[in-house]
C-alpha cells in the first residue's frame, strides 16, 4: 500500500511542535508567521517595486509507512500567481529552519534581496517538467514515518506595483510535492 503524505508548514521558534505548525491544503502568504486563512496582515500594494510577505517553510510528512523507500523528492507549481504577484522558492540547503520575521519584508539575503536572486528563485521556473530538487536520494524507508532526511522548502510572495487585482485574496494556484515510492 502506498504511503500517505501531507504538507506541513512550520511557524514560530519551535518548529515541529504540532500546535505551532499547520497541515493543510490552503496557505496564505502575508505579513505574519501563521497560515490562518483570513484577511489580517495583508501584503500591501507598493507605489513602486515589490512588497514582500514573510517566508514560509514546508516539508512533507508521511503519516503511514511506505512499502519500501521514498526517494526523488521534488517541488513545483502549476499555473502560477496572477500578473503583478511574484512567488519565490528554494530548498534550504543547510536544512536549518529559519523563523519568519518582519525582516523578511526587505527581501531575504541570498533569496529575494536582489533582482538576480529574485529571477533565479522565481517559482515559475519550477514546473512539473523542471521541478525544484528537494532531495534526490532516499528521504524515508520502511518501517519509518515522518519527514525523513529532506530539507525545508522556503517560499516567499511579493506584491508588485503593477498588480491590478485589488485588495483581498489572489486567484489560487497549486504547489505540488512529487516523490517516488519503491
Amino acid at each position: 500500500m502506498a504511503a500517505s503524505a501531507q504538507t506541513r508548514y512550520y511557524h514560530g521558534t519551535s518548529p515541529g511542535v504540532a500546535s505551532g505548525d499547520v497541515t493543510g491544503l490552503t496557505v496564505r502568504h502575508k505579513l505574519a508567521d501563521n497560515d490562518i486563512v483570513d484577511s489580517n496582515f495583508p501584503i500591501p500594494l507598493p507605489a513602486a517595486g515589490l512588497n514582500f510577505g514573510w517566508r514560509k517553510s514546508s516539508k512533507v510528512n508521511w503519516v503511514s509507512t511506505p512499502a519500501g523507500s521514498i526517494t526523488n523528492l521534488r517541488w513545483f507549481i502549476s499555473g502560477g500567481p496572477p500578473a503583478g504577484i511574484r512567488f519565490f522558492a528554494r530548498d534550504q540547503a543547510t536544512g536549518v529552519y529559519v523563523v519568519a520575521t518582519a525582516g523578511d519584508q526587505a527581501g531575504i539575503a541570498g533569496f529575494t534581496d536582489t533582482v538576480g536572486n529574485q529571477n533565479a528563485n522565481d517559482a515559475v521556473n519550477y514546473t512539473s517538467g523542471s521541478p525544484l530538487t528537494v532531495n534526490a536520494g532516499t528521504v524515508l524507508s520502511n518501517p519509518s514515518t515522518g519527514e525523513g532526511t529532506q530539507v525545508f522548502v522556503e517560499t516567499q510572495m511579493a506584491v508588485g506595483s503593477t498588480y491590478a487585482g485589488g485588495p483581498g485574496p489572489i486567484t489560487p494556484f497549486q504547489v505540488t510535492y512529487r516523490y517516488s515510492e519503491t
